[in-house]
């Protein structure tokens, strides 16, 4: 199984994964209000309606979260799963796997604001002055989880340190604090999208 093995991994996780990031900014794009004509935003749109508008029919949105959104993060968590545990080998059960997947929704969110933020820390810094539409679609995204962290007056000279905070108590929360839970819980890793 080897290197075909290998081939198909990449592949799934590749494919899940960039349609899981497109999920997340869409419901993290939600709960920001972020600008929907921005074409990054029409884009995300365009890749999760197929799953995202089937969802709301049965489980709508309820106090500005789209709870469609978060089902299908975490039916898509939980197939990725279901799918890499069966060509390992069948290694964890469906309870298991159901139970693992609502920590990889955790650490899918975490690995998509970590990311997110750090792409729009180096951008500010780079072309300090000039506007993308894109990374301010990313930047709209993430005002929620950046702007606590701003109000706490982390500004030194023109260095706003906010992002690199924010950043370390994200990677806290992915690395150290989520993964202790999942391998309390018996998870082995590699079988989730930012788990």
């Amino acid at each position: 199984m080897g290197a075909m093995y290998e081939i198909v991994f990449l592949l799934l996780k590749t494919a899940f994964s960039i349609y899981l990031i497109a999920l997340v900014a869409r419901f993290l794009a939600q709960l920001a209000r972020a600008d929907f004509y921005n074409p990054l935003a029409q884009t995300v749109v365009k890749i999760t309606n197929p799953i995202i508008l089937p969802l709301r029919k049965i489980i709508p949105g309820y106090g500005g979260l789209d709870n469609a959104s978060l089902l299908a993060i975490y039916l898509v968590q939980l197939l990725y799963g279901f799918i890499i545990s069966t060509l390992a080998g069948g290694y964890y059960n469906f309870g298991q796997l159901a139970l693992y997947a609502v920590l990889g929704v955790a650490g899918v969110f975490f690995m998509v604001l970590f990311w997110s933020m750090l792409i729009v820390a180096i951008a500010s810094w780079v072309s300090a002055g000039s506007y993308n539409p894109l990374l301010g679609f990313i930047a709209q995204m993430i005002e929620p989880f950046v702007g606590p962290f701003r109000r706490l007056g982390l500004q030194v000279g023109v260095l706003d340190l906010s992002f690199m905070v924010a950043i370390l108590v994200l990677y806290i929360l992915q690395n150290i604090l989520l993964l202790s839970v999942a391998k309390a819980l018996g998870y082995g890793g590699g079988f989730f999208i930012g788990l």
